[in-house]
């Protein structure tokens, strides 16, 4: 019934509440927004991307961007790579929603 269904975790990310979420948790290495309140710590080498630079990469979409944050290293072996963020599915999933709604133009819906 209704119950089960109001169980069931939600398969399209919020994009509010991963804006909220990277502004505490990614803005130590990564500008987030132009506005977050701090600017980050860590700025390479190799600089980290902006979420706007990494949202308006061609080949980026939301399942390339779930699939990357789901299978970073715990402990990278060089830095050019980041470290697991060890966020929840669902945490992984809104920020990844977020970071979406930061590119220029809008991705066409697959016909």
């Amino acid at each position: 019934g209704d119950a089960t269904y109001a169980q069931t975790t939600r398969l399209e990310g919020s994009a509010q509440d991963g804006r909220t979420l990277a502004l505490v948790a990614c803005t130590g290495c990564h500008v987030v927004a132009p506005d977050q309140p701090f600017k980050p710590i860590y700025t390479g080498p190799p600089r980290p991307p902006d979420f706007k630079e990494i949202a308006n990469r061609s080949n980026t979409t939301a399942t390339s961007l779930r699939h990357h944050l789901e299978t970073l290293p715990v402990v990278p072996k060089d830095l050019s790579i980041m470290a697991d963020a060890e966020l929840t599915s669902e945490q992984t999933r809104d920020v990844v929603a977020f970071i979406i709604t930061l590119r220029d133009k809008p991705v066409q819906p697959a016909q």
